[in-house]
């Protein structure tokens, strides 16, 4: 690793510039409490550069937060921070510039730069965990997954136990590991972070996506309940795994639990936050697709979702509000959200994937399943470009199911319920649970057989 001249060096023994020795503490306990979703970090590390305003890596930190939060408008804002930290550049480190940089392609909107940054970063700074966990995080939003576990893996090899901070490594390395099929190992990297902390929120959420793609729906549902009383002294992070015991509930028929999680804890407030409109609208599709009536809950879904129209830069987002204001809105408000999102379909393939999933969201919400099918089964090897994880991709699957199933196309029916499970397996176990399942698909020939399929899980 490359050595830098500094004042200080934080935990990890990384030089600092712009701080001293006391406020260096503060930054590394304020990172840790930022990588484990604890709220409030904003205002301390405001407080921070009070004190500290020529910490170059304090001002890249909040203008990576800003950027973070998936909104459009609050580019400006991270602007803001980046000439701050640029203005700096002349006594940064070498690692601090690459950090620089990183912000100002994302900010610019240069993704590959960005990434490319942080990956020169935890190539030579192994122990960045700044580089680490934003590299691993967005990568998450972009369906790269062999570029996430290839992040995880290079930097494993430079931690151990006696490292500050080597819970928050194994998190991501435990979700990638998963997304790549790798579950045993995922469990065991999960479970001995967790070890560490037992509410470390990224490992617990790579853990119930272990057992949801295993099928271990009462074990996931145990884990989760074990932190419940806990859960909600986090950030808004903490919805998501909600969402996760919201998912274990349905495969056990427990549907009135699971829409209970939905007022209680999944979206208990109206909301713009990106996951949160994703959790909630992801929820009632699902249980909808049961047959539950969730009554008048798409409303507050739906104005959270006109309120920030076309201002999500996490594009997943996009068809779950589709779904909400498919549901709820009038018709002009609608066809204007739906050409919102065709106009910025030029700008890239994740845009015109974004714009195709909600416009076929649209569809089947206004009952025309033919045409909601004719637009998604095309593209849905296509849409893992959207990021996010299986278990919520599996959204697409169960719309495109359901509306073959309302078209009475149950050999389509049955295709995509073998598609959606085909590739789920490691162990010889899971493969005898896999054969099993496409067996029982084979005699499906009604709506209720094939919802009963979904909501079993992966």
């Amino acid at each position: 690793m490359p050595l830098d001249t500094a004042l200080s060096t934080d935990v990890r023994g990384l030089p600092l510039s712009g701080i001293n020795d006391d406020q260096v503490q503060i930054y590394d306990a304020l990172l840790t409490d930022i990588y484990h979703y604890v709220p409030g970090t904003a205002g301390l590390l405001e407080t921070l550069l009070e004190d500290a305003p020529e910490f170059v890596l304090g001002h890249v930190l909040r203008g990576y937060s800003v950027m973070t939060d998936g909104f459009k408008s609050g580019e400006e804002a991270a602007r803001g921070h980046l000439q701050r930290a640029k203005t700096l550049i002349g006594g940064a480190t070498e690692r601090e510039k690459l950090h620089v940089t990183a912000l100002e392609n994302w900010n610019n909107g240069n993704f590959a730069g960005r990434n490319g940054a942080w990956e020169e970063i935890i190539s030579q700074w192994p122990r960045d965990l700044l580089a680490y966990r934003q590299l691993t995080g967005t990568l998450f939003w972009s369906g790269d997954k062999k570029r996430q576990l290839t992040a995880a893996l290079q930097t494993l090899q430079h931690w151990s136990p006696a490292v500050a901070g080597y819970g928050l490594v194994l998190g991501p390395m435990a979700f990638a590991l998963e997304e790549a099929g790798h579950y045993a190992k995922a469990e065991a990297y999960a479970k001995d972070a967790l070890d560490i902390n037992p509410t470390d929120l990224w490992s617990l959420h790579a853990l119930a996506h272990v057992f949801e793609m295993q099928g271990r729906v009462k074990e996931g549902e145990a884990r989760i309940e074990e932190v419940q009383d806990r859960l909600n002294d986090f950030n808004l992070f903490r919805g998501h795994i909600w969402w996760h015991l919201a998912l274990f509930k349905m495969a056990q028929g427990k549907l009135d639990g699971a829409l209970a999680l939905v007022d209680k804890q999944i979206y208990p407030n109206s909301s713009t936050f990106y996951l949160d409109i994703q959790n909630a609208a992801s929820a009632l599709s699902r249980l909808e697709f049961q047959g539950v009536d969730v009554g008048d809950r798409w409303n507050r879904i739906s104005e959270a979702s006109e309120k920030t129209l076309g201002d999500h830069n996490i594009l997943f987002t996009v068809p779950h509000q589709a779904m909400a204001l498919a549901r709820t809105s009038d018709e002009a408000s609608l066809n204007r959200a739906l050409q919102t999102w065709a106009a910025g379909s030029d700008d890239s393939t994740e845009s015109r994937l974004a714009s195709k999933a909600a416009e076929a969201m649209a569809k089947f919400q206004s009952k025309n399943y033919a045409q909601a099918l004719e637009i998604l089964y095309p593209i849905r090897f296509e849409l893992a470009a959207l990021g996010a994880s299986h278990a919520q991709q599996d959204i697409y699957f169960q719309y495109m199911v359901m509306a073959a199933s309302e078209l009475s196309e149950f050999s389509k029916v049955r295709n995509l319920l073998r598609e959606r499970i085909a590739a789920r397996f490691e162990t010889e176990d899971d493969f005898a649970k896999i054969k099993a399942k496409m067996t029982a698909i084979d005699s499906v020939s009604t709506k209720s057989e094939a919802a009963a399929l979904l909501r079993g899980g992966l």
